[in-house]
C-alpha cells in the first residue's frame, strides 16, 4: 500500500507511455480486476483539447484502460464531469470518448446520480455508476491549484459529483481545511483502490486551468492517492504538511507521510524553480480549528484572508460561465465587464477556473 512508483516518460508517445504505465503498475499494489467492474475516474475539468494540458491525456487513459482488461477486468469505465459539462457531455474534446471508442470501455454518464451520506452525515449526490463498479482508479493531472496549492489523485475525486451540484459545496466548505475535510469524507464514499498522475505535461502557475504548461516528463501511481499526492507536491517544491489535504487526511487517520519509492525517489526529482502557488502563512491553533467551530453556523458568509479574484475586461469574451459557476453569486455583468460583489466573494476562484479565456486572475 505504502509503495508510489514514479518514472520517466518524456513524451505522449504511445509507445512510451504504455511502457512507463506498465513499469509503475509493475512497481506497486495493483489491485485484482480479475472478473471486475473498474472506473477509470479521469481530470475533466472543460472538455478541452488535450494539448492545452488540462486535462488528463488521452494515451494516458487508453494505456491504463488497456492494463485493466490486460489484468482480467470484464468491464472498464471511463469518465468525469466537469462544474459546466453542457447536454449530453461525453468527453469527445478531451479525446476519451475516442479512447472508449478504440479500447473497449465505456463512457460512464455521470449526469446520473443518487444521494450519498457521507461520514459526519452530510448528503451529496455522486454519480450512479459508483453502484455498478468494484472499485475506482483516479486518472489525475499534474496541476497547481489557486484554493488547494495542488491537485492531484484525491482532490480529482470531486468529480465523482455531477455538475454544477459540486458548486456548492465551496459555499458550504468555504476554508482550505474545511473543503480539504469535505474531500477526505467524499474520498471514503469513493472506491478508490489505485492512483495515478499524468505528469508528462505538467501545469504551474495559475492552475487548474490557466496555468502555463511545464514539461515534468513523470507518470506515478500507487494503491494510496494520498502518498501518489505526497510525491506530487514534493516534486512541485511544497512541503507535504503546506497541502490542507495531506494535512488534514493525516489528522483523519487517512495518510501517514513517507512514500516507500520503487522506482524514482520523489526527493531527488524536485523542481525548484516551478512557479508554485504561494503558501498562506499558518495561523495559530485558535484560528485553525476553534474559531471555525464557533462560526459553522456562518461559514457559508465567514471570508478567508485570501485575495479576491480580479477580471480582465480586455480578456473577457463575455462567456458567464464564471456567473454559472459562482457559488456565491457574487458576479454579474453589468454591460461593461464582470463585476464582482468582494463581500459576497468566498475566494474559492471557481470562476478562475472555468474562464476560457483567462480573464480572470488571483493575486498576481
Amino acid at each position: 500500500m505504502r509503495r508510489v512508483a514514479i518514472t520517466n516518460c518524456r513524451t505522449y508517445d504511445e509507445g512510451l507511455v504504455k511502457e512507463a504505465l506498465h513499469s509503475v503498475i509493475e512497481a506497486t499494489a495493483f489491485p485484482d480486476c480479475k472478473d471486475k467492474a473498474v472506473l477509470v475516474k479521469a481530470n475533466v475539468v472543460s472538455d478541452s483539447a488535450p494539448s492545452k494540458g488540462i486535462t488528463t491525456h488521452p494515451l494516458v487513459v487508453k494505456a491504463l484502460v488497456e492494463e485493466l482488461f490486460a489484468h482480467g477486468a470484464r468491464r472498464v469505465l471511463v469518465g468525469d464531469s466537469p462544474g459546466l459539462p453542457g447536454p449530453g457531455f461525453a468527453g469527445r474534446g478531451c479525446g476519451l470518448a475516442q479512447v472508449c471508442a478504440g479500447t473497449g470501455a465505456e463512457w460512464a454518464d455521470f449526469s446520473q446520480s443518487r444521494t450519498h451520506v457521507l461520514e459526519g452525515g452530510e448528503k451529496v449526490q455522486m454519480a450512479s455508476v459508483l453502484d455498478e463498479v468494484d472499485f475506482v482508479v483516479s486518472a489525475a493531472k499534474f496541476k497547481t491549484h489557486q484554493l488547494m496549492y495542488t491537485t492531484g489523485a484525491v482532490k480529482n475525486l470531486f468529480g465523482l459529483m455531477p455538475g454544477l451540484t459540486k458548486s456548492p459545496m465551496h459555499l458550504k466548505h468555504p476554508g482550505r481545511e474545511d473543503f480539504a475535510l469535505f474531500l477526505t469524507r467524499l474520498y471514503k464514499e469513493s472506491k478508490t483502490e489505485w492512483a495515478l498522475i499524468d505528469a508528462v505535461i505538467g501545469m504551474e502557475g495559475a492552475g487548474p486551468s490557466n496555468g502555463t504548461l511545464r514539461p515534468v516528463g513523470l507518470l506515478m501511481g500507487g494503491a494510496d492517492p494520498f502518498l501518489v499526492d505526497e510525491a506530487q507536491a514534493i516534486i512541485m517544491g511544497y512541503s507535504p504538511e503546506d497541502i490542507p489535504l495531506l494535512a488534514v487526511g493525516r489528522r483523519e487517520g487517512l495518510y501517514q507521510p513517507g512514500a516507500q519509492y520503487s522506482l524514482l525517489e520523489a526527493g531527488g526529482l524536485r523542481i525548484k524553480d516551478y512557479d508554485r502557488i504561494d503558501v498562506e502563512k499558518k495561523q495559530g491553533l485558535f484560528r485553525t480549528l476553534i474559531l471555525p467551530f464557533l462560526t459553522k453556523p456562518f461559514k457559508g458568509r465567514r471570508k478567508e484572508d485570501r485575495p479576491a479574484p480580479s477580471f480582465d475586461v480586455q480578456r473577457c469574451v463575455r462567456c458567464h460561465r464564471c456567473i454559472e459557476v459562482c457559488p456565491a453569486k457574487a458576479l454579474r455583468d453589468e454591460g461593461q465587464g464582470i463585476r464582482i460583489d468582494q463581500s459576497a466573494c468566498i475566494r474559492c476562484y471557481c470562476c478562475a477556473e472555468f474562464c476560457p479565456a483567462d480573464a480572470v486572475k488571483v493575486g498576481r
